[in-house]
């Protein structure tokens, strides 16, 4: 045995005794994970992924900013404002957050940490939700977990 796959050995058995948790990768065949970025100033795009009734499908942000307008920046969460204003594409959910959609369906709320069993069929989608993109800027790196 090498000096080198010891020293592991050794340190897989203490860091556990001394308080320190080890996290193993563990290949899942059952998942498909993919990172995505959304830019402000597109419409509806593709992910590629296909979600059939009952997967569950979690999208988290991981990084970015983007904004509806000059002057400010955003997550996920959006600026909150008014819900109804003919700007946003989703009614009913904060401006400027992150939305999706699977095929032709209704839009829903994604936000910073989405997780959920989807009833519909068809590419899954993401946006931000906003109508007028001409004036958007930025962008929002997302990791998309998807259990077949």
């Amino acid at each position: 045995m090498s000096k080198m796959v010891r020293w592991a050995l050794i340190l897989l058995v203490l860091l556990p005794l001394m308080g320190c948790r080890i996290s193993l990768l563990h290949l899942n065949e059952d998942k498909d994970t993919l990172t995505f970025v959304v830019r402000a100033d597109s419409d509806w795009q593709d992910t590629g992924i296909q979600v059939k009734p009952g997967m569950r499908v979690r999208i988290r942000q991981v990084s970015g900013l983007w904004s509806p307008w000059s002057g400010s920046t955003y997550d996920a969460v959006g600026s909150g404002g008014d819900p109804h204003c003919d700007c946003n594409v989703a009614e009913g959910i904060s401006h400027a957050a992150l939305i999706g959609k699977v095929g032709n369906s209704q839009p829903f709320y994604v936000g910073r940490d989405f997780d959920q069993h989807l009833g519909e069929r068809g590419t899954l989608y993401l946006r931000i939700n906003d109508t007028h993109l001409q004036d958007n800027a930025g962008a929002l790196e997302v990791v998309i977990e998807v259990e077949r």
